[in-house]
């Protein structure tokens, strides 16, 4: 049977681009939550699609294309308004991909977003996530090292997810290190695994950052961030994520 044509799914980086210029989207945030007090630290905004049924099939030709830029300077702009409006609430994490930050001209489209802040810069986290091999790591670095100056705490996604951590370990200025879900759950079982975890969590002082756990879904998860010395965790055992209705239409 053909399928109807006006449904808006997302079939090519066209339909992608299209969802974002159009806000076809839900954001959604999800508590990040300090181990050693048990308040929320601060929220990640996470996006889903009207119809997520083919967006993971364009996210990396999105990535390829350029076209992800759209989506996370829209999320930028987004949370600077709500920032704003709401100075006094919690913190609030986007997420950057690493094919947008390792291109000329994004940390000038970046820094023109961030003269409407005027929040507290440390209420706007930024996560750099890791689904991309960035082949220019110096124009990456020379973001995040501009946005960290300018108070913004800096957060690397998936560490311990893809080859390329240690990479960009040494070369990218952070103030936190989420650590990915898959490979904690996996330290739970495995000593090797947990070794490279302790070996991680060991490099807190020498590196100046914190950890975050991600992937938190039980609470046996939860019970071991917490004697591995993790310093917040997220997950469905943390904070189940809820829509953003501070985003005004």
């Amino acid at each position: 049977m053909n399928e109807p044509s006006n449904i808006s799914e997302i079939r090519t980086v066209q339909g992608f681009r299209e969802h974002v210029s159009e806000q076809r989207f839900t954001v959604l945030r999800q508590p990040i939550v300090d181990l050693k007090d048990g308040r929320i630290h601060h929220h990640e905004w996470l996006v889903r699609f009207d119809h997520d049924k083919h967006v993971q099939g364009v996210i990396r030709a999105s990535e390829i294309s350029g076209v992800i830029r759209d989506l996370d300077l829209s999320m930028l702009a987004q949370a600077i308004l709500v920032l704003n409006e709401y100075p006094d609430d919690t913190g609030i994490a986007i997420n950057l991909s690493g094919a947008s930050v390792d291109k000329k001209n994004f940390q000038g489209s970046v820094m023109a977003c961030l003269t409407a802040l005027e929040a507290s810069p440390e209420k706007l986290i930024i996560e750099l996530t890791e689904s991309w091999d960035m082949d220019n790591l110096d124009l990456a670095q020379s973001l995040l090292t501009d946005l960290k100056s300018r108070g913004h705490p800096v957060c690397l996604d998936d560490v311990g997810a893809g080859a390329a951590s240690i990479r960009y370990l040494r070369a990218l200025p952070a103030n936190w290190l989420k650590i990915d879900g898959g490979f904690i759950a996996d330290s739970l079982v495995s000593m090797r695994d947990r070794a490279i975890l302790e070996a991680l969590l060991s490099l807190r002082d020498a590196l100046d950052v914190k950890f975050i756990a991600e992937g938190v879904e039980t609470p046996e998860i939860s019970d071991f961030v917490k004697s591995m010395g993790f310093d917040a965790a997220q997950g469905y055992a943390i904070g189940r994520p809820e829509r953003e209705t501070r985003i005004k239409p």
